[in-house]
């Protein structure tokens, strides 16, 4: 490979990598990270289902949240042990 085609190439990562912290700036400063993050925590969405007490065949998964819906006993996120 010649130098200027490894100058080009250089140049290039190095941009894209640039590009790559512009977009994460923009989600973090519009918001939209904030959103991703609560939208991941949800139980449902780590493949668990919220419930009064797991089953002997779940676990309790600490790291994910259950909604609560006024009127009803907190729920706890059970996920299937493999």
């Amino acid at each position: 490979m010649k130098k200027a085609q490894s100058l080009s190439m250089n140049t290039i990562v190095i941009a894209a990598l640039a590009l790559l912290v512009l977009v994460i700036i923009a989600l973090i400063t519009t918001g939209r990270i904030s959103l991703w993050s609560r939208e991941s925590a949800e139980c449902s969405n780590n493949g668990g289902a919220c419930k009064l007490v797991c089953a002997d065949t779940e676990k309790q998964y600490n790291a994910a949240k259950c909604t609560k819906i006024e009127g009803e006993a907190t729920k706890v996120c059970c996920m299937p042990l493999t």
